[in-house]
């Protein structure tokens, strides 16, 4: 019996020579009973087929939808930067340890992108930078080797953390590290006061670097005071001084050469927080890694005749970029040398500098080297090779020969600031 209600019981048929005509499933013959069941069959099969697909097809969309919404997660969640990361970032690049752009962001800025230098965040002009000829004595212009807050006697080293506007000055005589302000207005009759920051248990400090981050001083000194005890050999000294702590820490410590320590020697630190000391004939890179129990030594070979391209002899001061290369001003050598990292000779820089105490790197890449006897500041273009000269101060100096002008530091503006005898002198950048 046909049952009227049941949709799958009919099957319509067109032919040619009929509309259509129909017939019921529920038929006893036995051939439309098959054909009705294969019909069916199919029907389920291409229905489940057609489910399957358009399933297959939410769950693609759904996944499409979801790497759309997780990349623009991780774009929004990229490293930002702020005002003060792009300070830090922008600093360091003229600070005692001058830093290459390897980064460049700003606020609206989401991708890194890797470059050089960064010029458009560097205040210094890229072309004919120009320099106050007549400068002014920042610190002890009535030049008295005093303990008074000041003056100085016998500074060795200067740092400038641009990020805080303070200036550090190792001085030596005086056994301690003083620290100005640079924002703060002084009497230029007695010139800047600065306030001592470290002193007990110092001998004769011979260099400083400040992490601009936590205000933490490394300091490098003697163990002893060679002029003193008339000792051919004493031990250097690396303190970390934590910020307004009262006494700092001995990090490590080794012999020198022979009459180490009548010379000047210098430390810096890279981006990693490894501590690069400057020996007679070597300068050794100290391993963070290793808490600062484990050394190498990065460039000087030879104690005998140390001229070649893998000697230093007394590097008095050097810094270290953000790929690990290493400028040397090798003072005994009359040159300037770059050493990459793992490498095991120098490539001069400049060469026949004779008197070569101080040099630094700006913003823009470029690097300046002050000639002691010459009294003269140079700038020079790695890129093409050339020196500008940019200041000559011999005014200041020319009733006496016994002046020896040396480590040099830029702040964040250009302003250039190097040490003479017991004073600090300043020549201002000229902006338009």
């Amino acid at each position: 019996m046909t049952d009227s209600s049941d949709e799958d019981s009919e099957i319509f048929l067109s032919t040619p020579n009929a509309s259509f005509f129909s017939f019921s499933c529920t038929n006893n013959n036995s051939v439309i009973r098959f054909v009705c069941s294969i019909l069916t069959k199919k029907r389920i099969l291409i229905s489940s087929i057609i489910i399957l697909l358009s399933i297959l097809l939410l769950i693609t969309s759904i996944k499409l939808f979801l790497i759309s919404k997780n990349q623009n997660i991780s774009s929004y969640n990229e490293p930002q930067t702020s005002t003060i990361e792009n300070i830090i970032e922008r600093v360091t690049t003229i600070n005692q340890s001058p830093t290459i752009y390897k980064t460049t962001r700003t606020r609206t800025t989401t991708k890194q992108t890797k470059t050089s230098f960064s010029p458009k965040s560097c205040p210094i002009p890229i072309v004919n930078a120009t320099w106050n000829q007549l400068g002014t004595i920042f610190i002890n212009p009535l030049d008295q080797c005093s303990p008074s807050e000041h003056n100085l006697c016998n500074p060795r080293d200067i740092f400038i953390d641009d990020v805080h506007d303070t200036f550090y000055v190792a001085d030596v005589n005086n056994n301690r590290i003083q620290k100005y302000f640079l924002n703060e207005t002084y009497n230029s009759t007695i010139g800047a006061i600065g306030i001592t920051v470290a002193s007990k248990g110092l001998i004769l400090p011979q260099s400083v670097f400040v992490d601009i981050r936590t205000e933490d001083m490394y300091i490098l000194d003697l163990d002893q005071n060679p002029h003193i005890n008339s000792s051919s050999k004493c031990f250097y000294r690396v303190h970390l001084w934590k910020k307004n702590e009262n006494v700092g820490r001995i990090l490590l410590s080794k012999q020198g050469e022979y009459n180490f320590g009548y010379f000047y020697h210098h430390l810096t630190l890279d981006k990693e927080m490894n501590i690069y000391v400057g020996t007679r004939f070597y300068i050794i890179k100290w391993l963070a890694s290793t808490n600062y129990t484990e050394r190498i030594a990065v460039a000087g070979k030879n104690t005998e005749k140390p001229t070649q391209s893998t000697d230093v002899y007394d590097p008095i001061t050097f810094f270290v970029t953000d790929d690990f290369t290493l400028y040397v001003a090798d003072w005994k050598n009359k040159r300037i040398n770059q050493w990459e990292v793992n490498t095991i000779e120098g490539k001069t820089i400049i060469g026949d500098l004779p008197n070569v105490l101080g040099i630094t790197l700006d913003c823009n890449g470029y690097l300046y080297f002050i000639q002691t006897k010459a009294y003269t500041i140079s700038q020079f273009n790695m890129e093409t090779n050339q020196t500008r000269l940019i200041v000559s101060f011999g005014h200041y100096f020319e009733r006496s020969s016994f002046h020896s002008p040396q480590k040099m530091q830029m702040d964040k503006h250009g302003n250039i600031y190097f040490i003479d005898l017991d004073q600090v002198y300043k020549f201002s950048i000229v902006l338009n």
